[in-house]
């Protein structure tokens, strides 16, 4: 379909997040024309699936957490519900490097006590957790001060960092701890200790016969799509091709009257009553430069961390260590390049032929920024020369696949929360603006449907207009 010359709703981006505010859109008010522009040529920005001699291979996020019930909803609307696949029960089998070995990450108090993860004094350490310091008034605290505080340096250096980086790609110091994990500090504000809170949560949720999650957040299953996360990005696809136009760059947004004019590269331009702006934040922030200096300067300031997905295809015999399990992550203290591997082939069925492993490895991060410089084949050798010394390999790979993200991952460091309200302040300020991507609210897909969602909302209700 060609695009449009006016319609009600322009969305820019066609990654998760603005295919989800069009098909809410589409079926909160019909009565709405609504249009995505992309500026690529395909759709899903970080969410890709390729196909290799019989490897599946995720070019980003390989799945969401089954907690959120709009993303099952949205998958039953776009009728995918029968091509979900949830994880292995080996998912819950996860690793954590320490003195160069792999160590179980204990999933219960009594398994705890057997980890080889944390010393005798750092785990005494956590059971005194209930008597920590309290935090210093409403500090905007780092997720590490906050655990180091709260359940001592071994814990934060050897559980908590890794978590970070194995989420965000981030410096747990740097990071915002009411920004990346708010039931974290909820849970410290409610119930003055971590380990109270979650026995009172846990205690909830027998009564309700429902499983509690950890400190973090709740508790929720790995899943995705048979054959590969991009299966969401073709449902959409599949379903509003009509309401698509890639290959369309917004170059610029400005006033016209009553409305907003999108401009395009190479000249083309399309007038809309309302604009989302469902693209990464420093994208958003060129675009909006026009109609407001503003909230284009605190867009800007949303720092992203680099990430490099390093895919390997090895045959099972090759592989020395066990591979039953989710994977492992890499405390920063360890001094090694990769921050984690995860095996997907243990996790996902068909995403490896019979025989053969998956290893997704992970490199950069907001610790590593120099890590793109690198070359390609540097980046590999790294990859398999850390995964080497940790799992033992023999030989070579007989698949490798490499993916680089300059500006992967979103970093809501300390500050976070005061750059929203200017966003959010200056948007309304503007009216008729939205923005909704993993830069804001959330990093991860779940996130981004729950954005979408009400940006959607918003609008159908006429609601900043």
């Amino acid at each position: 379909m060609s695009a449009p010359s006016a319609v009600d709703v322009a969305i820019i981006g066609g990654g998760i997040s603005g295919l989800s505010v069009l098909h809410y859109l589409r079926s909160l008010n019909p009565g709405l024309s609504v249009h995505l522009f992309e500026a690529d040529t395909r759709l899903g920005g970080t969410i890709g699936t390729d196909h290799v001699d019989g490897y599946s291979f995720d070019w980003g996020p390989n799945g969401f957490l089954d907690r959120e019930p709009k993303t099952l909803e949205l998958c039953r609307e776009l009728g995918l519900a029968d091509q979900l696949e949830r994880a292995n029960e080996s998912v819950s089998n996860r690793f954590i490097l320490r003195k160069g070995k792999l160590r179980p990450v204990p999933m219960s108090p009594p398994k705890f006590m057997m980890s080889g993860i944390l010393s005798p004094l750092g785990k005494l350490r956590i059971a005194f957790e209930p008597f920590a310091a309290e935090r210093n008034g409403d500090i905007d605290e780092s997720i590490y001060d906050f655990a180091r505080r709260r359940i001592g340096k071994q814990a934060a250096d050897y559980l908590v960092q890794p978590m970070v980086s194995g989420v965000y790609g981030g410096v747990a110091k740097k990071l915002s701890l009411k920004s990346c994990f708010p039931i974290m500090r909820e849970m410290e504000d409610e119930y003055g200790s971590l380990l109270k809170a979650m026995i009172a949560k846990a205690r909830k949720a027998r009564a309700e016969g429902k499983k509690s999650g950890g400190p973090a957040g709740p508790g929720g299953w790995l899943t995705s799509f048979y054959g590969g996360l991009y299966g969401i990005i073709k449902g959409f696809a599949g379903k509003y091709g009509e309401n698509i136009s890639t290959g369309k760059a917004a170059a610029s947004v400005k006033r016209a009257d009553d409305a907003y004019l999108i401009e395009f590269v190479g000249g083309s331009s399309v007038r809309a009553r309302q604009v989302v702006l469902a693209t990464p934040s420093y994208a958003a922030a060129q675009v909006l430069r026009s109609v407001s200096a503003e909230v284009a300067d605190a867009l800007a300031e949303i720092p992203y961390a680099p990430i490099a997905v390093v895919c390997f295809g090895f045959k099972a015999d090759k592989v020395k260590s066990s591979v039953d399990g989710f994977g492992f992550l890499v405390p920063s203290v360890e001094k090694k390049r990769i921050l984690g591997s995860i095996w997907t082939s243990s996790i996902f069925s068909n995403r490896a032929p019979t025989g053969t492993v998956q290893f997704r490895t992970m490199i950069g991060g907001d610790g590593d920024h120099e890590s793109m410089k690198l070359s390609d084949d540097e980046l590999i050798e790294i990859a398999r020369k850390d995964l080497d010394a940790i799992v033992g390999l023999e030989g070579k790979p007989e698949v490798v696949k490499l993916y680089r993200w300059e500006k992967g991952i979103p970093q809501f460091r300390i500050g976070h929360a005061e750059v929203m309200d200017r966003i959010e302040a200056e948007l309304k300020r503007l009216g008729g603006i939205y923005v909704a991507s993993n830069a804001y609210y959330g990093i991860g897909l779940n996130d981004c449907v729950k954005q979408a969602h009400k940006v959607a909302t918003a609008i159908a209700n006429g609601d900043g207009e």
